[in-house]
């Protein structure tokens, strides 16, 4: 026994001091995760992409049909330029389809000038017209008509 070699007794101190710093910075960020974490969310749970595809319609056998004037100058109807009116400045939802419920593509802003290409559809107590933005042609969709006078 006098030839082993003895560990002094502050390095020891020291090791043990280490380990227990440790010890304690691992229950901490063990906490942390533990209450940071959204409750009932599995850990494992990960974002999915969604793909939207766009099927083409078929083309039809039907001849074009003819795009109708509007009727009086005080009317809307295809062909007729609108404009938004009475949202109070929050704007008109421009939307996929003619409801409340469908989803929302666009908003037109108070005072803005459209061209009305399609419709009218009735639905969830509302006329809807299908219009588009002659300055960008690419942005349509369905609005309500009861937020729509015609243009001057």
């Amino acid at each position: 026994m006098a030839d082993e070699k003895m560990i002094p007794p502050s390095l020891v101190q020291w090791g043990c001091l280490a380990i227990l710093l440790g010890v304690i910075a691992l229950t901490v960020a063990g906490g942390i995760w533990l209450f940071t974490r959204a409750p009932g969310v599995p850990t494992d749970a990960r974002p999915t992409a969604t793909v939207y595809t766009i099927t083409p319609s078929p083309p039809s056998a039907a001849p074009p049909a003819l795009t109708p004037t509007p009727s009086s100058p005080n009317s809307i109807g295809i062909g007729a330029r609108v404009k938004v009116s009475g949202t109070g400045n929050a704007g008109l939802s421009m939307r996929a389809a003619p409801s409340t419920t469908a989803e929302r593509i666009d908003i037109a802003q108070e005072g803005e000038v459209l061209l009305v290409v399609g419709g009218p559809k009735e639905a969830d107590g509302y006329r809807w017209w299908f219009v588009r933005d002659e300055l960008n042609t690419q942005r349509e969709g369905w609005v309500a008509a009861d937020y729509l006078v015609p243009a001057q």
